[in-house]
């Protein structure tokens, strides 16, 4: 029986739904959108990197999701029936899709669109067949792959589909069936026709002999003259994007993103400060600086305070730099920190992962009192000026 997954709408700064990362019970997962734009599926890519790397540090498969899901492009969490539902929702072109090949083309009027019209007029059926050469044993006992050879006039028409910008990047042939041929002898989609001419130019070079199989089945011609057709009537108005029109489905009201509680990135406990707690260690001239940022918990925050602190106490004197700047300027802020987390009351169970443990108060590490040595140094030699100087 299908279990119900969790997920969230990952989108692109201009509103394009990249796509939809989920979890169940054990794992998670990104459905991205055949039909979105390269640059959203690069951006799918950095997303489920990042979730991948939270999944590995030990935060739970539900832990992931509600992390991410209070980062900006991030929707809040929904609950689906089964991930087949989130894949069918992934399958939503929208027309905001479509509109972004169309603008892929060269304007109306241009010269190419007259190639195009000349070159697939003067194409006849013997233009049309195609040969096929090679494939026959060579003398040294090798065979040579079979290729087709395209006539000049074939040639010329399937340039001329490149050039009015027919062939795009913008669209993923290979996860997109290819357009069928209308059946009743019409015109295809516009947008339909970019797919179709991608799918079957840039195919050729993984497949030979996909544009002898769309020249002799006639999709070659219905995507010249479907782009004719589009070339020809006047440019309408441009229409409002609708790049967000897919609804996520869910089984009941999807929580409101200004309403969700902070949660802990560590633990995913409630409630959560965004602060940063820092550690610092100097070594005459190597230094070194670490931070880790919020928002946590009360127990998160205050096993971080603590394990910074006494990090810094111990090791962040031992240059000149560090002892009047780096190491006070540290504990300073992690004070300012632990002042925020101390207020918050103690946090809820934790969805995303292990808690941090507070451990032993700073006064109870012996670690801490490394730090009364440069100190004591210090007022040594204060003494000895002041002496000295009497």
């Amino acid at each position: 029986m299908p279990e119900p997954v969790q997920y969230i709408t990952l989108t692109v700064p201009d509103g394009e739904i990249i796509g939809y990362a989920w979890a169940d019970a054990t794992q998670i997962g990104l459905v991205d959108r055949p039909a979105s734009s390269s640059s959203a599926y690069k951006a799918g890519i950095a997303w489920f990197s990042r979730m991948q790397d939270a999944r590995q540090r030990g935060l739970t498969p539900a832990g992931v999701i509600a992390l991410f899901s209070h980062e900006p492009g991030a929707g809040p969490v929904t609950e689906a029936p089964d991930l087949e539902t989130i894949k069918e929702l992934a399958r939503v072109v929208t027309p905001a899709d479509d509109q972004r090949l169309l603008d892929q083309l060269v304007p109306r009027g241009h010269p190419a669109w007259r190639e195009l019209a000349e070159a697939f007029d003067a194409l006849t059926d013997a233009d049309r067949e195609v040969e096929w050469s090679g494939g026959r044993p060579q003398p040294d006992g090798s065979h040579h792959v079979p290729y087709p050879v395209y006539s000049k006039p074939l040639e010329r028409a399937v340039r001329a589909l490149t050039e009015v910008g027919a062939v795009t990047p913008e669209h993923r042939w290979m996860d997109n069936r290819l357009p069928d041929v209308p059946a009743d002898g019409g015109l295809m989609d516009p947008a339909d026709a970019v797919r179709a001419a991608t799918a079957v130019v840039r195919g050729e070079r993984f497949s030979e002999g996909r544009i002898a199989r769309a020249a002799k089945d006639g999709l070659l011609d219905a995507v010249a003259a479907s782009l004719r057709a589009w070339s020809a009537t006047p440019a309408a108005a441009p229409a409002p994007s609708t790049a967000s029109t897919a609804v996520p489905v869910t089984t009941g009201p999807a929580p409101s993103a200004a309403s969700a509680p902070t949660l802990c990135r560590y633990c995913g406990g409630s409630p959560a400060v965004d602060v940063a707690f820092r550690a610092h260690l100097g070594l005459l001239v190597f230094l070194r600086f670490r931070r880790m940022d919020g928002p946590v918990c009360r127990m998160c925050g205050l096993g971080l305070h603590r394990g910074f602190t006494t990090y810094t106490l111990c090791w962040g004197w031992w240059s000149p730099l560090s002892l009047v700047l780096f190491g006070p300027l540290t504990l300073v802020r992690n004070v300012l920190a632990a002042r925020k987390v101390e207020r918050l009351a103690d946090p809820g169970p934790g969805i995303a992962g292990r808690r941090f443990d507070p451990g032993l108060p700073l006064h109870r590490r012996p670690l801490a009192y490394v730090a009364l040595v440069p100190v004591a140094w210090v007022l040594c030699l204060i003494a000895a000026v002041v002496c000295g100087g009497g």
